[in-house]
C-alpha cells in the first residue's frame, strides 16, 4: 500500500503543478472543478494507515490542493467558499510545521478580507501575520505586497508602504524566480512590481508606480502570461486614471479585459467596474465597457 500510495501521490502534486502551469488560460470554474477531483484522492488516501513521512506528504499536498482551490473559487466570484478553503489549508499547513503553504494562505485569507468583505484592519493584521510565518520565503513577498495595498487603501503614510516595499525587494532578491502561471513554490519576476507598482499609484507615488507597471508589463508579455498582464494594465489604467487621462484609461481597461479574454475572473470585472464609476465621476461614459465586463464576469 506504501508505494501505491506514493505513486498515487506523485500522480496527484504532477497533476496539481499542470494546473498551476495552466492557470492563465484556464477558467476559474474549470480549475475548481479539476482541484476539487485532487482535493477528494488527497483526503481519502491521506486517511489511510499510512506510514508518518508518506502521511505528512499527503497532509502538504493536501493543504497546498485547498490553497490553490481557494484562489481559484475568489478568483470565481465566491469570498465565502475560498474563505472556507483558505481557512482549511491554514489548519491543515500549521499542523505539519508547512510554514509557506501557511504563509500563504493568510495572504488569500487578507486579501479576503480587505477586497471582497471590505475590512481593511482585519486584511492588514492577517497579512503581517502571514510575513510573520515565513519572513524569508516568497510568501513572504506576497504578504508584503498585499499590506502595502491595503496601507495605501487605508491612506497610510506613502513613505511607510515604501519602505515595505523595499524589504519584498529585498526578499525577493534572495530567491530563486517562480514560473508563470500560479507558483506555489516561488514568484514570477513581474509579480513585485506589478503589486508594488499597484500600491504605489494608490499611495499616489504615480511615477515611481508607473515605471514598476511597465517594467511588469515587459516581463510578463515575454512569458506570455494574459492573465497576469491583464492585472497589470487594470493597474495601468487606475494611474491614468489619477492622472485625469480618461482616454488612455479606458484604452487600458479595455486591454486588460482583452488580455484575459479566455479566463473570466471576478477580481477583474469587479476592478473594470470600480474604474468605471471613478472615472464617470470626471465625467467620462464607460457604458460599452461595462457592459462587456458584466457579461464576461463569471459572478
Amino acid at each position: 500500500m506504501t508505494t501505491d500510495s506514493r505513486t498515487a501521490l506523485q500522480q496527484v502534486e504532477s497533476a496539481l503543478e499542470t494546473l498551476a502551469r495552466r492557470w492563465e488560460t484556464t477558467s476559474p470554474a474549470e480549475l475548481i472543478q479539476r482541484l476539487a477531483v485532487l482535493a477528494r484522492h488527497a483526503h481519502t488516501i491521506g486517511r489511510w494507515r499510512l506510514g508518518p513521512e508518506l502521511r505528512r506528504d499527503w497532509l502538504r499536498t493536501h493543504g497546498r490542493i485547498l490553497l490553490v482551490t481557494s484562489v481559484a473559487q475568489r478568483d470565481n466570484g465566491l469570498p465565502g467558499q475560498a474563505t472556507t478553503s483558505a481557512r482549511a489549508a491554514l489548519v491543515v499547513a500549521k499542523q505539519i510545521g508547512d510554514a509557506t503553504t501557511a504563509a500563504h494562505a493568510g495572504v488569500v485569507l487578507a486579501e479576503l478580507a480587505a477586497y471582497s468583505f471590505k475590512s481593511t484592519g482585519d486584511g492588514l493584521r492577517l497579512a503581517r501575520a502571514a510575513r510573520a510565518t515565513a519572513p524569508n520565503s516568497h510568501a513572504a513577498v506576497l504578504a508584503i505586497t498585499t499590506e502595502a495595498h491595503i496601507m495605501a487603501a487605508r491612506d497610510m503614510p506613502t513613505d511607510d508602504i515604501v519602505a515595505a516595499l523595499r524589504a519584498a525587494d529585498s526578499i525577493a532578491a534572495k530567491l530563486p524566480a517562480g514560473p508563470a502561471g500560479y507558483s506555489l513554490d516561488g514568484i514570477h519576476p513581474g509579480y513585485l512590481p506589478t503589486f508594488g507598482g499597484a500600491a504605489l499609484v494608490a499611495a499616489g507615488a504615480l511615477d515611481e508606480g508607473q515605471q514598476r507597471l511597465v517594467e511588469a508589463a515587459d516581463l510578463f508579455g515575454r512569458s506570455r502570461s494574459s492573465g497576469a498582464l491583464a492585472a497589470v494594465r487594470l493597474y495601468q489604467a487606475s494611474a491614468a486614471l489619477r492622472g485625469r487621462d480618461l482616454d488612455e484609461a479606458e484604452i487600458l481597461a479595455t486591454r486588460a479585459l482583452a488580455a484575459s479574454a479566455v479566463r473570466p475572473s471576478a477580481w477583474l470585472s469587479d476592478g473594470i467596474l470600480t474604474l468605471a464609476r471613478r472615472a464617470r465621476g470626471h465625467g467620462a461614459d464607460w457604458s460599452g465597457l461595462v457592459t462587456q465586463a458584466r457579461e464576461w464576469s463569471p459572478a
